[in-house]
Formats: C-alpha cells, sequence, structure tokens
C-alpha cells in the first residue's frame, strides 16, 4: 500500500494550500486557482483524447476539442511518448491553464422544470393504468350491470378525474 501523507498549511496570511504526498506524486493545488494542463505540438495543435482504438486525428486546432489532465505527470508522460516515437516533428510543449472559480450558477430554475417533468410523467403513467382499469371496469358494467361492476365503475371514474385535475394543476404552476 503507498504511503499517503496529507495536511494544511497557511503562508503568510494568504490563502491555504493543500499539499498531498501520495506514493511518489505531489499535488498543489491552491484554494483560489487550479491548473490543468494541455499537450501542443510544435505547430499549434492541442493533443486530443481518442480513447481505446479511437479514430479521427491525434491533433485538433481547438482547445475545446484537446484533452486536458488535472495533474501534469500524464501529460508529460504524452510528450515524451510523441517525442520518442516521432522525434522529427520535435518535442511537444505542456500548456498549463489556470482556473480559477467563478461565480455559481444558477440552478433552481433547471432544477424546478426537471421535477416538474418528471411528476408529470410519474402522472401520466398513473393516469394510463386508470384509464386501463377505467375501461375494464367499463367493459365489466356493461356486460353484467352488477352493482359491484357498478361500483366499480364509478370508483375508476372517480379516480380518473382526480388525476386528471392533479395533472392539470401541475401544469398551469
Amino acid at each position: 500500500m503507498p504511503y499517503i501523507y496529507s495536511r494544511q498549511r497557511i503562508f503568510n496570511g494568504k490563502s491555504p494550500e493543500i499539499v498531498t504526498y501520495s506514493g511518489h506524486f505531489r499535488i498543489s493545488i491552491n484554494m483560489e486557482t487550479i491548473t490543468f494542463y494541455a499537450v501542443r505540438s510544435k505547430d499549434g495543435k492541442y493533443l486530443r483524447s481518442k480513447g481505446y482504438s479511437g479514430s479521427g486525428e491525434s491533433w485538433v486546432d481547438n482547445l475545446e476539442k484537446a484533452k486536458i489532465w488535472t495533474k501534469i505527470g500524464p501529460a508529460n508522460a504524452q510528450v515524451t511518448w510523441w517525442a520518442r516515437t516521432f522525434p522529427e516533428y520535435g518535442i511537444p510543449d505542456v500548456i498549463p491553464l489556470v482556473a480559477s472559480p467563478g461565480e455559481p450558477l444558477n440552478q433552481d430554475e433547471r432544477v424546478n422544470k426537471a421535477i416538474k417533468k418528471i411528476k408529470l410523467e410519474k402522472l401520466n403513467q398513473e393516469l394510463w393504468r386508470l384509464e386501463e382499469k377505467y375501461d375494464k371496469a367499463s367493459r365489466e358494467f356493461q356486460r353484467h350491470g352488477s352493482q359491484y361492476a357498478k361500483d366499480r365503475f364509478f370508483e375508476a371514474e372517480g379516480n380518473m378525474n382526480a388525476k386528471l385535475k392533479e395533472i392539470e394543476t401541475l401544469k398551469n404552476s
């Protein structure tokens, strides 16, 4: 099992920096910024992740499609592999991308809309089951005409109408 050690430090009143030692890796994360890494070739193209048996170009023009690493080690490994395998193209560069947290995105409207949609789908499924019950009770009432069949028919009709009202109130809210 690898040796794992963590500690938290404060330097001269600045924000805390977490330093973690895990095996032979050292990760330093400042609480205000985080650094990501991309690999760029000498002609300005970025390395793209293709996955296992992937197809397409290994190098892309824009950073949006590039593979981004949160640690420098895997990016360095890619640089070494490409420089060793294709020395005629030169040694690619590791480009650090420094990011800082932005304003939180307001998720209230999106989440409420998704919850409403899920509730509406559930109510529509329940309505479909009640319609099936209503059809079955209607056929039974027409066939037999007994008091029991009549009670089941009116019960199914009442349940279905209540569910329709519940759906309408949810749609209008």
